[in-house]
């Protein structure tokens, strides 16, 4: 008897000491120092609360461990008591303003909150990232009930955003000539995230003349820019959606050597005023066409005996000389009826020249 008073006290006090630490995590902040840690382990959490005391104007809560590629929305509502203006924001580590919705709260009045963020990878913090959350007021009161969850979009399959430069891109996943290699990367929204640029290298093993066709297609509410680069950052082709949703394509033949050839895929949304969403990639080899060289016919082929020119070419060369050919003749010819003209008129004028003689001799 005296066991199981014991065991239901202990189980008692556990339960207590559990609940009382449950409720120590789920104590908000007053500022950002102070900022309650946020638990998301499961991929979403809940926190509620309320501001009506004088001079409790904001609540702040940190979400942490948060890795690029992930997209943190926030989901819920906040019921006025008394009327005032109200603000729901996310901020970033350096506790810069990131999104939010500021609306006024009338008493009893409900107000739907919808906030997402989609995190760009960051070389300073490559492992994790940061968020803030605060719920404030400049005046009245409110209740808030809020839902935080984390969803993924990674780039690639790669566990992580593309970086927006070679220097921090990602590997595309194998292209193999045999098949067509696809996969599929996201771009945020202005406002919506700071994920505007992804770079992907491509190690691609070519035979000369061989042709890389890449085609880029994007959600209905993206219009995306897209550049295929050589290591040193030449732009090989570069193309642009003319409007939200269409597709493009790059197309490049080339020289290359035989062998595992390094190229860059630059996709971008023109900083965040192309729209938001994901896009998809597909990437194939096409080899070159080889003439039939089968022999059809028993007649002799005709060899070109001016390898250099071409047969189009000499063509127009024989008509130029033709054509001045004739000028000349017809310039020959009207210099040649000039001096006859001429000719005829000095006679005349000669035949004059002997009768003004014979009138002197007269006199």
């Amino acid at each position: 008897m005296i066991k199981r008073a014991l065991m239901v006290l202990f189980l008692s006090a556990l339960l207590i000491l559990t609940s009382s630490t449950y409720s120590e995590e789920l104590q908000p902040g007053i500022d950002f120092d102070t900022a309650a840690p946020i638990d998301l382990s499961t991929g979403s959490a809940s926190i509620n609360g309320s501001l009506t005391k004088t001079f409790e104007d904001n609540h702040y809560y940190m979400v942490r461990g948060l890795k690029s590629g992930v997209q943190v929305s926030v989901t819920g509502s906040l019921r006025g008591i008394e009327p005032g203006l109200t603000t729901v924001s996310l901020y970033s580590p350096n506790r810069a303003r990131l999104t939010g919705i500021d609306q006024v709260v009338g008493k009893n009045v409900v107000k739907k909150i919808e906030l997402r963020y989609l995190l760009a990878y960051d070389p300073s913090n490559p492992e994790e990232n940061t968020l803030y959350i605060r719920i404030g007021k400049s005046s009245g009161s409110l209740n808030y009930t809020l839902n935080i969850v984390v969803e993924d979009f990674f780039d690639a399959n790669s566990g992580r955003d593309a970086g927006s430069n070679m220097k921090d891109s990602i590997p595309a996943p194998s292209i193999s000539r045999e098949t067509v290699t696809v996969f599929k990367g996201y771009l945020s929204e202005k406002e919506y995230g700071n994920d505007y640029s992804d770079y992907y290298r491509l190690s691609i093993d070519l035979k000369p003349k061989d042709e890389i066709f890449v085609e880029v297609d994007p959600e209905p509410d993206l219009m995306v820019w897209a550049s295929l680069l050589t290591p040193d950052g030449f732009s090989l082709r570069h193309n642009k959606s003319e409007s939200k949703g269409e597709p493009i394509t790059l197309r490049v033949r080339g020289d290359w050597q035989a062998g595992l050839n390094t190229f860059y895929l630059s996709i971008e949304n023109m900083g965040g005023s192309g729209g938001g969403g994901g896009y998809t990639v597909n990437i194939q080899i096409y080899s070159p066409v080889i003439e039939n060289t089968t022999v059809t016919s028993m007649t002799p082929s005709t060899t070109w005996p001016w390898p250099i020119i071409s047969q189009e070419t000499l063509r127009n060369i024989i008509i130029i000389i033709s054509v001045t050919v004739v000028v000349i003749a017809i310039i020959v010819l009207f210099i040649r009826r000039r001096r006859r003209v001429i000719r005829v008129e000095e006679e005349e004028w000669g035949t004059g020249g002997s009768w003004g003689e014979e009138w002197e001799e007269t006199f």
